[in-house]
């Protein structure tokens, strides 16, 4: 079959945001610069999250493209999260619906990341773990000035630590056994959310078969006006998405369409190519399907985000991690975020720093 990935140019960033999220020193600061996984911004307020963490941060428009006076949003305040020893709530998506702005954590496994510099073995049967904040899908009420005042979230087994959502996965024949297997080596990684009302549509980085990327389509129930019920799964399918052999790492609404636009990269920690896509109607109401046989569907490559060679140890990868989608100007607008960002994006100003980049979404 073609490839029509293959004849796209390496985009051109046509904007940055200059995002200000502290003074130099402040660990909270440098840990969501190097950890930025995902993004959502409406009305002069831009939300992000983080692999590391309890929390959500909220930056303040300062001008055009620029962002600071960081705040942060304890996921525990909003019953969102348990304790530090429930560990980090790796959230790898976010998305603003209406007055909700929905979140999903990783809900994998993960393996303790190794460091060269302090000169230890590397070893792969190191033990890996599991964070019950991790396994959560869920959103925030926020009032009019775009501020939360409640949390909702998807039924949650105190007792086993898991969610709905994993519940549904552990149960699935096609998914159970990754389940064990640490993300970002195939096994079970959720990133990227995309909403419209009570329908989620939920990407995951990990696994992917035979070269084809999962996203799950969810429909939920219990979402109420004044957020105190618990969300529970009315209904739940998987979609098959042609991406080459890439995996989702963040989704996104094109705003007044049934349209999504998908950031795909590597299933590995690799730094290697990412590409952008327009998945079309993939909110669009569906037909239960029959039969044993899976359709694929192919979204249409947009933009070459990233090419495929490495990042410099210690200065940095840009690893696409979020996106978002703004209209301007009568044309669209995709922001991307980067984990492990390289000098370059740091650079300029004092504190920590970081720069988003936007491209012209084609037609």
């Amino acid at each position: 079959m073609p490839f029509p990935e293959a004849d796209l140019p390496l985009a051109t960033t046509t904007q940055q945001r200059i995002l200000e999220l502290g003074s130099s020193g402040d660990k909270d600061a440098e840990d969501l610069m190097q950890n930025l996984s995902a993004l959502a911004a409406r009305n002069g307020l831009l939300w992000l999250g983080g692999d590391e963490g309890r929390s959500l941060y909220r930056l303040q428009r300062l001008g055009e493209n620029c962002y600071g006076d960081l705040r942060k949003v304890k996921l525990t305040d909003f019953g969102l999260a348990g304790g530090k020893d429930d560990g980090e709530a790796d959230i790898e998506g976010l998305a603003l619906d209406g007055d909700r702005l929905w979140l999903v954590g990783s809900h994998s496994r993960r393996r303790r990341k190794h460091d060269d510099n302090k000169g230890e073995p590397l070893s792969l049967f190191e033990k890996d773990k599991q964070s019950r904040n991790a396994h959560v899908l869920g959103c925030l009420r926020l009032n009019g000035e775009g501020l939360p005042v409640a949390g909702q979230r998807l039924a949650f087994d105190v007792a086993a630590g898991l969610d709905a959502l994993s519940q549904f996965l552990a149960a699935d024949p096609l998914i159970a056994p990754f389940l064990k297997i640490p993300s970002k080596e195939n096994g079970l990684d959720i990133e990227g959310i995309a909403a419209r009302a009570e329908r989620v549509l939920v990407g995951l980085r990990g696994p992917v078969l035979r070269g084809i990327a999962l996203v799950l389509d969810l429909h939920l129930d219990g979402i109420e006006q004044d957020g105190s019920s618990t969300l529970t799964l009315a209904a739940q399918r998987f979609r098959y998405l042609q991406l080459n052999g890439l995996a989702v790492r963040d989704l996104a609404v094109v705003p007044g369409s049934d349209d999504v636009l998908v950031l795909a990269g590597p299933t590995m920690t690799v730094a290697g190519p990412c590409y952008l896509y327009r998945w079309r109607d993939a909110l669009r109401p569906q037909e239960p399907r029959s039969g044993a046989g899976i359709t694929v569907e192919e979204p249409e490559p947009l933009l070459w985000i990233r090419d495929g060679r490495p990042g410099r140890p210690g200065k940095g990868s840009d690893k696409p991690e979020g996106l978002e989608v703004q209209g301007k100007g009568g044309r669209l607008l995709a922001w991307v975020a980067y984990d492990d960002p390289t000098e370059a994006r740091r650079e300029g100003g004092q504190g920590v720093r970081t720069r988003l980049d936007g491209f012209v979404v084609p037609d």
